[in-house]
């Protein structure tokens, strides 16, 4: 999540995630947890916050984030279990890039490995499989359980398969032809009758 211009990065930047908050803040309750029966955030409390506002608050010691819950040891299990017991598009649509981000705070080489571990299980089981012969309702079902990361390498895998199979069948790419109409005027078009008839031919 560094790229600046990525829409991508700053929608995964708004997942909220569990914060606790080592000082209190006035008027800002609501805003957190509109639910909050006070206006005011009491220092120790814990308060689900977007990942930016956590990571910022967490850099500057004011607060200490945890993971969301998917990222905690009984979902850690159905994920090891099997590639396709989790659909990450609903629950975790960001789930490699958001885990990662917590982790730069956290340290934690448990999550590190579990989230390689995922990512490597998925792509065997999931990506791979998908870019041979499924397609239909198949291939749609698929894709709605692929994290937005996944399915943006199972979109590369699919255009780079297409394109392979275009070369195997020795079809070429379409010349692209310049549809620009040229600024240089003929030569007849240019002089015209009259500028032709005015001109000395001796």
């Amino acid at each position: 999540m560094t790229d600046y211009w990525s829409l991508d990065a700053a929608l995964a930047e708004e997942t909220i995630v569990p914060a606790r908050y080592k000082f209190g803040a006035y008027g800002v309750a609501r805003v957190l947890e509109p639910g909050s029966t006070s206006s005011d955030l009491e220092a120790g409390a814990k308060v689900d916050t977007p990942l930016w506002l956590a990571t910022a608050l967490t850099r500057r010691g004011m607060a200490s984030l945890t993971p969301p819950e998917i990222y905690l040891e009984r979902y850690r299990r159905k994920l090891d279990a099997g590639a396709e017991c989790l659909n990450l598009k609903g629950r975790a649509p960001y789930f490699y890039d958001v885990g990662n981000k917590c982790n730069e705070f956290m340290q934690d080489s448990t999550l590190s490995a579990f989230l390689s571990r995922t990512y490597a299980s998925r792509y065997r089981e999931l990506v791979s499989k998908g870019l041979s012969t499924i397609s239909g309702e198949d291939m749609l079902e698929l894709q709605s359980k692929l994290s937005l990361e996944e399915l943006a390498v199972f979109e590369g895998g699919r255009e780079a398969v297409a394109r392979a199979e275009m070369w195997a069948r020795g079809a070429r790419p379409r010349s692209t032809v310049n549809a620009m109409p040229s600024r240089k005027r003929p030569i007849h078009a240019r002089d015209g009758p009259e500028g032709r008839e005015g001109k000395d031919v001796s």
